[in-house]
This record gives structure tokens, sequence and C-alpha cells, in this order.
């Protein structure tokens, strides 16, 4: 991404690169280094859903990349207003991609699981 870096895929490819090793330290309790991965992923998420609002597939992996970080946020930080706030986001993202694309389970499956999961954190 560093020698091209306005090319999308390659930004896209990094991001989820992040989200991948934020996954792997929050696994082995290093929670520090998660939390610096799943907040680069969210902050690469946030610029390719700006640059390119119609793109689903970047509004998901921002959705994805939120939920990344409420989670670690509600269950290893013991942040739960932190956590419910970046949940929150996510689900609000995955309530607008359910309604655009009714026919895409998963959004749908992801919202009513965000809605249970801000539930049992209220």
């Amino acid at each position: 991404y560093q020698s091209y870096p306005n090319n999308v895929s390659f930004k896209n490819g990094l991001a989820i690169a992040y989200e991948k090793l934020g996954s792997t330290h929050s696994a082995l309790g290093n929670l520090d280094k998660a939390l610096t991965f799943f907040e680069e992923r969210a902050r690469l998420g946030e610029q390719l859903y700006q640059s390119y609002p119609n793109n689903v597939s970047f509004k998901n992996g921002l959705a994805i990349a939120y939920i990344k970080l409420g989670s670690l946020f509600a269950d290893k930080l013991n942040d739960k207003i932190k956590g419910m706030d970046f949940l929150n986001m996510a689900k609000d993202i995955y309530k607008e991609l359910t309604n655009k694309h009714p026919a895409y389970k998963e959004f749908n499956r992801n919202y009513n699981s965000l809605i249970n999961k801000i539930k049992t954190l209220a």
C-alpha cells in the first residue's frame, strides 16, 4: 500500500490485514496491540467508506471494524460504554445495509446479533 497509496484494493487489503492482526493479538491476550490494530482497521475503513459511500463491501467492512472495537472494549477492556458506542455504530450500518439489500441475509443476521449483544450489555 505504501508503494501504491492510490490503489483502493491495496488499502482495503491492508485494512483487512489489520483486522486479522487485531484478532490474533486479542486471542493471545495482547490487548494493547489488538486495540492498535483494530483502530487502524477502523481508520482505514472510515477513509474507504468516505471515499466510496456506495460500496457495500467497504460499508460492511467498516461495520465489522466497529464490531471488533466494540467487542474488545466491552468484553476485554471493561469499558462497556465505549464498547456499546462502537456496537451501536455497527448496528446502524447494518440496519441501513439490511434495508437497502434485504436479499442479503447476512446483514440482517448481523443486525439482529448486534441488537442482542447490546441488550445484554445494557
